[in-house]
């Protein structure tokens, strides 16, 4: 992977098309990493960035596909292509004999045309956030897709050849539409933590289908001895949580058909859904909803969203007691150019800490701020700048401390740190895998954190407890479990 700092003026150009992406003057943005991508061909985030300017879906390809080659570890990237991948454009048939009415093909043109448009708009703000995991990504991009790409009148069913023919780096790039073949375990599980512990774990779990990020939701007890799944069997999706008491659970579930994400409220026996629009009146229209979290009191679940004119996700809060739709239900919290991800509560619930990407002295960096309820007040929790890139916090039950999830400048493995709450002292990491732990939770008596890792060769749960440092498995097997919450 080429350092744009090895060089000046890619660097400096790099910074300029940047800038220029922020700023919505595609043009410039392309001409600037065009000549990146051409002084530097390794370089991994001028192609990255270049993706977001180019105006065709196929040069999109061919950008990511670069990045692909330079750094396969780059989930952002690959995440993205996959997206365009299985991007559809619904045709309108037509045969000799009786076909669709007009006001179907009217729909399948409408409908084409909004998933043409969504994509675009997905995949600026993909850039923008998101579980980034390889640090070569931009924070966010401003400005609105192309003309080319927006305007789908007579030009959209003409095939387009793509107006630059960025080089292929060895070894030639292919798209793969199916996820790689899981890695057999290969150590023996934990043993299982007593079941004492008490509590729900909420996990996604499930073999990957296409869209590793979408399963099935479950429940689990702490010793991995209960265990069900409280999804419908046709509904997937990610970053569960659970209600006060575990009586409800909230997730974004993933419509395949649409491929819209929707917060969606649920009770354990599947009869009391709710889509979180119903409870605003879906005014505004808010996209790409993700990462809820409950109060302790039960009242609010804050998420992240892009709202209209947005660049990137803002944090926002939305009342649960409400009955009937109403735009009061409804809360932006945050409104800046950063990108933000993962809030969690603090205990009182009056405090909410997240990530939040954003460009400071010129460099992407992902840190962690509290956001003050009651006055809109923002304070930094974290300033390591690109030497730890923090990600999915969470609050101890007593208020005193912060976990999160953080991965170091140059490293492609994800640890668990543990940092106090007032922004004393340096993070601490509490142990070292060698291999990927992400999504610290921690256990409703504070004991403990669930989090999920990749050492036994596969995604499975497993269990730190503070007192002994001793880590216990939940979950084994070969299918793909990432928890993301507990609770009483």
């Amino acid at each position: 992977m080429s350092e744009s700092g090895t060089n000046p003026q890619v660097n400096d150009l790099l910074e300029k098309g940047i800038k220029a992406a922020r700023a919505g003057d595609n043009a410039a943005a392309r001409q600037a990493l065009e000549e990146v991508v051409k002084l530097d061909q390794y370089n991994e985030k001028g192609w990255f960035w270049l993706a977001a300017v180019v105006d065709t879906v196929e040069e999109k390809r061919v950008c990511l596909g670069n990045v692909i080659v330079i750094n396969p570890n780059n989930r952002r990237a690959q995440n993205l292509l996959n997206r365009l991948d299985e991007e559809e454009i619904p045709q309108a048939a037509t045969s000799q004999g009786s076909g669709p009415s007009r006001t179907t093909v009217y729909a399948a043109i409408l409908l084409g045309a909004l998933a043409l448009v969504l994509l675009v708009v997905v995949l600026v703000v993909l850039l923008g956030g998101g579980d980034d995991e390889s640090g070569a990504g931009p924070t966010a991009i401003a400005g609105q897709p192309s003309a080319q790409s927006a305007n789908l009148g007579t030009e959209a069913a003409v095939e387009v050849t793509p107006s630059i023919t960025p080089t292929r780096l060895p070894p030639t790039w292919t798209p793969v539409p199916s996820p790689t073949p899981r890695a057999v375990l290969t150590s023996t599980p934990l043993a299982s933590i007593a079941a004492s512990a008490g509590g729900t774990i909420i996990l996604q779990s499930g073999q990957v289908v296409g869209d590793e990020e979408n399963q099935p939701i479950w429940i689990t007890s702490p010793d991995g001895g209960t265990q069900r799944q409280i999804s419908p069997d046709n509904n997937r999706g990610h970053t569960p949580v659970l209600g006060p008491g575990s009586a409800e659970y909230a997730y974004i579930m993933f419509a395949t058909g649409t491929r819209e994400v929707v917060l969606i409220i649920d009770n354990m026996s599947g009869t009391n859904t709710r889509w979180a629009t119903t409870l605003w009146g879906g005014v505004p229209i808010l996209i790409q909803q993700n990462m809820p979290a409950w109060s302790s009191d039960g009242a609010w679940i804050t998420f992240t969203a892009v709202g209209p004119g947005a660049i990137a996700p803002d944090l926002y809060r939305l009342s649960t007691l409400v009955t009937e739709p109403s735009p009061d239900a409804l809360e932006q919290l945050t409104s800046d150019d950063a990108a933000e991800s993962w809030p969690a509560f603090s205990p009182d619930t009056q405090s909410i800490v997240y990530a939040a990407e954003y460009v400071r002295g010129g460099q992407d960096v992902s840190e962690l701020r509290v956001y003050n309820v009651a006055d809109g007040f923002i304070r930094d929790l974290t300033t390591n700048g690109t030497d730890l890139v923090e990600s999915a916090p969470d609050w101890s039950p007593d208020g005193q401390f912060i976990v999160f999830e953080g991965r170091e400048a140059g490293s492609g493995q994800s640890s668990i740190y543990r940092t106090a709450a007032n922004g004393s002292g340096e993070p601490e990491k509490l142990f070292d895998s060698g291999a990927s732990d992400i999504r610290p939770r921690y256990s409703p008596n504070g004991q403990y954190i669930v989090f999920s890792s990749n050492r036994t060769g596969n995604w499975d749960v497993f269990i730190y407890e503070f007192a002994t440092g001793t880590t216990y498995q939940v979950t084994s097997g070969q299918q793909t479990d990432i928890a993301n919450d507990w609770s009483a």
